[in-house]
Order: C-alpha cells, then structure tokens, then sequence
C-alpha cells in the first residue's frame, strides 16, 4: 500500500471567527506585506489574510499549515475548536523585529515613530 503523504491529505474544516479591533493595520496595507513577511514568511501571512477573509465572511477554513506559528505569534487563536483571529494586524513585535536585516529594522523603527501620536 502506498502511503499519502500528509501534504496530500484532506484537512479538516475548522470554525472561525472575527475579533473586532481598532488598533493596528488593516490586513490590505502594505505594512503586512513588507514586514509581517519579513517576520514570518509569505506562506503563513498568506494563510493569515485567508483565515481573516474566511472569518470575516464567516465561513469555516481547512486546518491551517502555519497554525503554530501564526499561534505562536499571538496572531491567531483556538477556543473549543475556533480559530479566532483578529480584524487589524498588530505590530511586528520586537522579538520577531530581530529577523529583519539591520535596513529594515531601521525603516520599520521610523515609520513606527512616525505613527506616534
């Protein structure tokens, strides 16, 4: 018998639901791109704005690949078997900051300033 490989098999639908909050960036702007991407990878913040989409619309999502790490970013959240996820996206915190190379750690510090009130 030939085995599946895991990547190959189905995941199961999980529950989501949408977090309301005012603080931090909304998932279309070019924050998100450039520096969650920089944090974490394009694979998991593209899982990121699909599982937001999915919960805005309110529709169950397949289990995510990057689920531990978008948990372990604090982006993303279980509770009894939902995956709850939040409307803005906070900012790249500083214990993921240091995997930006020095030029970009500099920008996001000044644009962050910059957004101070």
């Amino acid at each position: 018998m030939v085995e599946v490989r895991p990547s190959a098999r189905t995941r199961p639908l999980l529950p989501t639901r949408l977090e309301c909050v005012d603080a931090g960036f909304r998932p279309s702007h070019p924050y998100v791109r450039r520096y969650w991407v920089a944090a974490l990878g394009r694979g998991a913040v593209a899982e990121l704005l699909r599982l937001i989409r999915a919960a805005a619309d309110g529709r169950p999502m397949p289990l995510p690949h990057w689920l531990p790490i978008l948990l372990k970013s604090d982006l993303v959240r279980v509770e009894d078997g939902v995956m709850i996820v939040a409307s803005r996206i906070p900012p790249v915190p500083a214990g993921l900051q240091r995997r930006f190379p020095p030029g970009l750690r500099e920008e996001h510090r000044r644009l962050l300033e910059r957004r101070r009130p």
